[in-house]
């Protein structure tokens, strides 16, 4: 014998709930004879009857209030799940997981989507440009934060701030007193590069040879952490993009006349993911008048 349908026991249990056929159908936004047709096609498959019709509504049955106690559990389940899901609609709860370029721009913006949805439980991944935008790709983060992200067929960014590069002089260095430095003037100077994977690497490296310029690093460093702390305890004059940390002992930050480009910080995601509730929400919360 054909097993009952799930929207049979639906239409069942919201006729026993309501004790009503015209309610039932109101609730579920159905008409009530399609809310009629079910109930009789079970009762015609296992020639029984499950609800007596009176003046005062539906009334179960014997047979239909055996059943009605088996079947209940299964109306309460699917509003809790309505529920989940409502709240998930919401924001109420979530998850998001951002893969982060600099600390200072992401901060900024996770401290801002923290107090419109608190709870959203958010993951944060920090890397150089290429791992962020690997992350986003391989889908081990739903969004990235990131310097100039990538232009493709199969990202959607967004620019929130623009930012230029400076260089980082040790505060105690003769050049720290300057107002604005030259490449030229770093070639004799004990200078840190970032490695290859490094967005602000890449943009210093467009610039020296478009410049004609050549500069030998004294180190080459993985992290901007990293080169942070080497300038700052006096190693010599590395790069950053100026709001990339908001850290600011030890060092002097100076204008690079050759750096008058500013660069974006963008947030970008797949363009599949794009339309997710969560994802969606961080997007807009970049252009709602509150972000101006």
């Amino acid at each position: 014998m054909k097993r009952l349908s799930s929207s049979q026991i639906r239409v069942f249990n919201e006729v026993a709930s309501q004790a009503s056929f015209s309610d039932a159908a109101r609730v579920l936004g159905v008409s009530q004879p399609a809310i009629t047709a079910h109930i009789r096609t079970i009762e015609k498959a296992y020639s029984v009857k499950l609800f007596e019709r009176t003046g005062a509504g539906a009334v179960l049955t014997q047979i239909g209030r055996q059943l009605f106690h088996r079947t209940a559990s299964m109306r309460d389940t699917e509003r809790e799940a309505a529920e989940i899901l409502e709240r998930a609609y919401t924001l109420e709860v979530g998850e998001l997981s951002i893969a982060c370029g600099a600390p200072g721009p992401a901060m900024q913006l996770v401290s801002r989507f923290q107090k419109v949805y608190p709870g959203v439980q958010l993951q944060l991944l920090f890397g150089n440009w290429q791992e962020v935008v690997n992350a986003v790709r391989d889908r081990k983060a739903d969004l990235g934060l990131l310097t100039d992200a990538p232009d493709a067929d199969d990202i959607v960014k967004l620019p929130f701030y623009y930012q230029k590069i400076v260089a980082l002089v040790p505060q105690d260095h003769p050049l720290a007193r300057r107002l604005t430095l030259s490449l030229s003037e770093l070639q004799n100077e004990p200078v840190l590069f970032r490695t290859e994977h490094s967005q602000t690497q890449r943009a210093i490296n467009t610039v020296l040879e478009r410049a004609g310029l050549h500069i030998k690093p004294l180190l080459v460093l993985e992290t901007r952490e990293a080169i942070y702390e080497a300038c700052a305890q006096g190693v010599g004059i590395g790069f950053m993009f100026d709001a990339a940390s908001t850290r600011c002992d030890g060092v002097i930050r100076i204008p690079v006349s050759q750096f008058p480009e500013t660069h974006s910080e963008d947030v970008f995601c797949l363009s599949s993911q794009r339309s997710l509730r969560v994802t969606d929400a961080f997007f807009s919360m970049l252009t709602s008048p509150s972000s101006e």
